[in-house]
């Protein structure tokens, strides 16, 4: 198992800072959704995520962000989500999916990386199959070209959670 950590976190009452430090996918996204969830239910409205060192990310990744922006959006406190130092084919696949639309992007460095902290990755990183169906659905909702994208990995997994019944 890799003991390396794949997020820092920061967190503060101004913001909840996200690092992603390598790859962000299905495989590990499961502590950053927890991460995003305790901290929205606590009354946190500022996320940012840092994707400076971020290898590549997949649709489940991207769809947890898009389910935060959208609380975030539709909250009775508004937030925001900010996304920064994205590039390349990170860059590419936020614009394509029509995330650049409920989140902000830009660019700048964290600064006081000596108040991050590692989340754990552990046995229980990768998402469960209702993670990644919520992802899914939730970036399909988004858009009428992500509806045709992942209808049919959103179809899968409900006949897949259908057999489990």
């Amino acid at each position: 198992m890799n003991k390396e950590p794949l997020y820092q976190v920061h967190d503060s009452q101004q913001a909840a800072v996200l690092l992603v430090l390598s790859k962000a996918s299905y495989t590990n996204c499961e502590p950053a959704r927890n991460f995003f969830d305790q901290r929205f239910k606590d009354g946190q409205r500022f996320f940012i995520v840092d994707f400076e060192n971020c290898t590549s990310v997949d649709s489940t990744f991207l769809g947890i962000l898009v389910r935060l922006a959208l609380n975030l959006r539709n909250s009775t406190e508004p937030g925001k989500l900010a996304l920064v130092n994205l590039t390349g084919r990170n860059l590419e696949t936020v614009r394509n999916l029509g995330i650049h639309r409920i989140a902000e992007i830009s660019s700048f460095s964290i600064e006081n990386e000596t108040d991050l902290k590692s989340l754990d990755a552990n046995k229980n990183s990768s998402a469960n199959s209702e993670t990644i169906y919520q992802a899914h659905k939730t970036l399909m909702n988004l858009n009428a070209k992500n509806l045709r994208m992942f209808c049919d990995v959103v179809s899968f997994l409900e006949k897949e959670a259908d057999k489990d019944k």
